[in-house]
């Protein structure tokens, strides 16, 4: 997990957000974004095989929980729509909306696989001992 500064040109009509490509360190081949998420709603529960992502919150706030699988866990607030949060694979991570109508926006390095999913925590766990599945 690292925080990725994105660019923010503010004039006098507006603030645009840029998030070109370049600035990630994967290609973006898959964009999406969730919405309408109670507040408090936890949202992820799951990690991903090769899946590399970069999580935005363009409106709102939403709490970013990452878990190694070896007892470390960090949380990061997003609420600014500058600061994008890398997750990468073999990381389990979830997600809660903090604030109404929040918005997050992903930038994802490959299309949706399912096979690329553990939404089991201890099928995870295992695969981080044994590191046959993940990065």
């Amino acid at each position: 997990m690292r925080i990725i500064q994105l660019q923010r040109i503010q004039t006098s009509t507006g603030d645009v957000f840029v998030f070109e490509g370049e600035r990630f360190d994967f290609p973006i081949r898959r964009v999406y974004f969730t919405r309408n998420v109670k507040v408090g709603e936890v949202r992820g529960h799951h990690a991903h095989r090769t899946l590399e992502q970069i999580l935005v919150c363009p409106y709102g706030s939403v709490l970013v929980s990452i878990d190694d699988g070896r007892g470390n866990t960090v949380e990061h607030k997003l609420t600014e729509p500058e600061k994008a949060l890398f997750v990468g694979p073999c990381q389990w991570h979830t997600m809660t909306w903090l604030d109404k109508d929040s918005v997050l926006l992903v930038f994802a390095s490959n299309r949706y696989d399912e096979r690329d999913y553990i939404r089991d925590y201890e099928e995870f766990i295992q695969a981080v001992k044994e590191r046959d599945e993940c990065v």
